[in-house]
């Protein structure tokens, strides 16, 4: 009677770690959301064109850059397939850290990494020697697709689908930050409509 008392007892102990294990682990995980969603507004903040980036929905702009590998690559070249455009800048020490993750998601996964750099191709080619990153790196001036996408934050990614329209967004400071573009947090709404490509001309930055 005794044993079967505390056999009892031991599973509805187990039962009840568990439950708190799960729900800690979701506490964590929402409280990491959160600190996120603070940090995209402390990034994009002053909210105005130039700031936020393109929104969800939108056709992303296509573009040919030259790479640090040599040859020009065009965001066309990855049509058909999932894409995270991620922008960075050299001396952005986010960008340092969160390199390996993104090598890992370009090795791992169906989702292709393809890096912007700003700045001078021999800075961003000596960059690349020590970093030595397995995803492609190329290289824009003066912010010229930085324009573009309406984005100056950095390290920040849009994750762009088959048809090559921006689905998620954010900046991404670590791999928790990753995962949760992947996952559509940095989604604006789901019935996001597809809207077309702005005119070039049209951008202006202050």
């Amino acid at each position: 009677m005794i044993n079967s008392w505390w056999l009892v007892s031991s599973i509805v102990l187990w039962l009840l770690v568990l439950g708190l294990a799960f729900l800690l682990c979701g506490t964590l995980r929402a409280l990491g959301l959160l600190r996120w969603r603070l940090e995209q507004l402390e990034a994009t903040m002053p909210s105005r064109l130039g700031r936020s980036g393109l929104k969800v929905g939108k056709k992303a702009p296509d573009f040919v850059l030259p790479s640090v590998a040599g040859a020009d690559i065009g965001l066309h070249d990855y049509a058909g397939g999932k894409i995270l455009l991620v922008f960075m800048q050299p001396g952005c020490g986010p960008c340092h850290r969160v390199t390996p993750d993104l090598d890992r998601l370009h090795r791992q996964s169906d989702v292709q990494v393809l890096v912007v750099q700003n700045g001078d191709l021999e800075t961003i080619r000596k960059w690349a020697r020590e970093q030595r990153p397995r995803f492609p790196v190329v290289v824009q001036e003066q912010f010229s697709l930085s324009k573009r996408y309406e984005m100056f934050a950095t390290p920040f990614a849009f994750l762009i689908d088959e048809h090559g329209i921006i689905v998620s967004k954010g900046v991404i400071n670590n791999g928790q930050h990753i995962r949760f573009l992947l996952s559509g947090a940095g989604k604006a709404g789901k019935n996001a409509q597809v809207e077309a490509e702005p005119d070039e001309t049209t951008v202006s930055v202050s």
